[in-house]
């Protein structure tokens, strides 16, 4: 723990330096060198190539997230976060504000906001940025309404699902308004954006989505265009929060204690538990939105369910077969 303290100490001082010339935290080429310096010093030492790649892989997200929490100043801008006091919003509104922006918010719920509190329409008239954190139920509305009383700021939401946003948002950018759509792909509990997924939807303004993405410096953005948004969410959301489910509920089903099952079992159990676990305690409301909300969820699991079928009924070539197939759609490491 001393060395990781040390390590964690330096790689501050290495972020700070980065942070004054806003050169990127994560540099990939950079980390795939340090895991191999850590596998070769395994060897030397004993250590599996698979310990000495979770270990490396361990220090190095410590340091990334130490890095990433040092605010990158950027040109000062007005930030009104509509919902900006959920789980989402909050995150959002420490990010723009670590990084000198100026943040107001709207939300139904204003206990202990951190930030000051508006009206909509007071909100969007001072804003060089508007952003939308609600849910999908209700964004559509307030989107129009946003629109209708600001046409010059840079304007995106955050949703999970963008099918019932699309219609909306395209005939905004083709008015000339700044118009995008953005999906940080992590929870509120992110210590930071360094390393982490954020997809930036183009729905026609090329110029607002690359004005967005400059507001997420830091993280890892994947372009888009907005129609391509949920049928890959289908998948690394639906499909995954789906799997993590159905295998609680059929632990659920099996009768057997947690601690029966812990105690016996295999590596890939162990693995396979902890995620799940986590998935099961996330926010209820949230999952079922993006569970039935994407148009395109269905075509996902019903896909795992011909796949688990396919598993059950072939003789020994024909699974072994499915495997190879599974296998060959990974890339080599």
């Amino acid at each position: 723990m001393e060395l990781v303290g040390r390590r964690n100490r330096i790689a501050l001082v290495i972020g700070e330096k980065k942070a004054e010339v806003n050169e990127e935290v994560v540099v990939p080429a950079v980390e795939k060198n340090v895991v191999q310096r850590y596998v070769d010093a395994g060897k030397v030492s004993g250590v599996s190539a698979e310990a000495a790649a979770r270990i490396a892989r361990a220090v190095i997200d410590e340091s990334v997230d130490v890095q990433g929490m040092i605010p990158r100043r950027a040109v000062p801008r007005k930030i009104f976060i509509i919902g900006g006091n959920g789980g989402m919003g909050r995150w959002l509104s420490a990010f723009f504000a670590g990084r000198g922006h100026i943040v107001t918010i709207n939300d139904v719920c204003t206990e202990e906001s951190q930030y000051p509190v508006t009206d909509i329409p007071s909100g969007c008239r001072d804003a060089d940025v508007i952003v939308v954190s609600t849910p999908v139920s209700i964004s559509v509305e307030i989107i129009e309404k946003i629109l209708s009383e600001k046409k010059d700021a840079l304007f995106f939401d955050i949703l999970s699902v963008k099918t019932p946003l699309i219609p909306v948002l395209r005939k905004a950018a083709a008015s000339g308004a700044k118009v995008c759509s953005v999906h940080p792909m992590f929870g509120p509990n992110a210590p930071s954006i360094a390393g982490r997924n954020i997809i930036v939807c183009s729905c026609g303004n090329d110029a607002a989505a690359e004005e967005a993405a400059g507001l997420f410096s830091g993280g890892t953005i994947l372009r888009i265009e907005v129609k391509e948004h949920d049928p890959i969410a289908a998948y690394v959301l639906g499909l995954s929060h789906a799997v993590n489910l159905a295998f609680s509920g059929a632990l659920v089903k099996s009768g057997f204690p947690f601690e029966t099952l812990c105690a016996a079992a295999s590596t890939t159990f162990s693995r396979q538990i902890v995620v799940s676990k986590e998935v099961s305690r996330e926010n209820g409301r949230l999952y079922y939105s993006i569970q039935r909300e994407n148009p395109y969820n269905e075509a996902a699991v019903q896909n795992l369910m011909e796949a688990l079928q396919e598993l059950r009924c072939p003789g020994e070539d024909a699974f072994i077969e499915k495997m190879h197939e599974g296998a060959a759609w990974y890339p080599e490491q």
